[in-house]
């Protein structure tokens, strides 16, 4: 049975407002403080989002990857006296934006950018992709945050050794990051089955992205054979399990999202999950509109 239900970065309702990024010559041009309001803003719209989000009893958000942009750019921690870890009205935002999250028992989470690659042959690709994980982390802990989603990364035409490399440089975490880190199949690259493998030697709970499995599935395996296996992955956690689900826009093998989720979509996923308690993501272009019309048609279903 589905526990809560979320969507990703932008609130729709809450329109124009939006999340702002930076430039790096714009920093040198205006100023740290340039910056430092743009994350404020950032900060600001996270905390609205999420009093919107409980007014409609949306208990899950996934917040953007872009929230402190530059943050951890090597010119703005070299060129400036300034850092967002002892900023006090940065802070301050933070503890406000945790408490809400603590005290209505939000799932919130984080999914760092295709750039974060840890199975790159490129050890510098390796070595900012760890730096990246440590700032998901270091804002997730600080607003209270439970998931950090990560893809494998890619195969660069030997999947076995791609999987070795991910599973090494993954091990070399800090502990704490790893913690936190959850491991999603993805749509055209690692298999529902690639991903499990890497969770029996890791330990990382699975995040389902069920349209992935569609879109990703070379041997024509039912979902429902993983099923339990992909549960089982969240047991050393106090967390239940959380599933990605999006339809294709033009077609059930379309990796575009389509604006809403199909309902034949919505009770497949009820179908396989049905003995099972989880939280949902949903991933569509409508965002909050989507989320929000998968629980007027799950207040229909008996």
């Amino acid at each position: 049975m589905i526990q809560k239900i979320g969507y990703a970065c932008i609130n729709t309702h809450l329109k124009p407002r939006r999340f702002n990024d930076c430039r790096l010559n714009s920093v040198y041009k205006y100023g740290i403080d340039y910056l430092r309001d743009k994350i404020i803003n950032n900060l600001y719209l996270v905390k609205d989002i999420l009093l919107w989000n409980i007014q409609n009893d949306i208990y899950m958000y996934r917040v953007s990857s872009r929230l402190f942009p530059l943050v951890t750019h090597p010119d703005v921690i070299n060129d400036f006296d300034w850092n967002w870890k002892q900023d006090d009205e940065i802070l301050n935002i933070m503890k406000d934006i945790s408490d809400i999250v603590k005290s209505h028992n939000v799932r919130l989470s984080m999914h760092p950018d295709q750039f974060t690659v840890l199975n790159s042959p490129n050890e510098k690709v390796v070595k900012n992709s760890i730096i990246n994980i440590k700032y998901h982390y270091d804002i997730l802990k600080r607003l209270s945050g439970n998931d950090m989603i990560i893809h494998a990364g890619g195969v660069y035409n030997d999947k076995e050794s791609a999987t070795k490399r991910f599973i090494e440089v993954f091990n070399k975490l800090e502990d704490d990051s790893k913690n936190m880190i959850r491991l999603e199949n993805d749509d055209k690259s690692f298999t529902t089955e690639d991903v499990l493998y890497i969770s029996s030697k890791t330990n990382i709970p699975i995040v389902l992205d069920i349209h992935h499995h569609k879109c990703n599935n070379p041997n024509d395996i039912d979902i429902q054979t993983y099923i339990s296996d992909i549960v089982s992955t969240w047991k050393n956690t106090n967390l239940i399990p959380k599933l990605h689900i999006s339809s294709g826009r033009d077609n059930n093998f379309d990796k575009k999202h389509s604006d809403y989720i199909n309902k034949k979509d919505l009770s497949h996923l009820l179908k396989v999950m049905d003995t099972f308690d989880f939280d949902l993501m949903v991933e569509a272009k409508q965002k909050d509109k989507a989320a929000l019309d998968i629980m007027s048609i799950l207040k229909d279903i008996p």
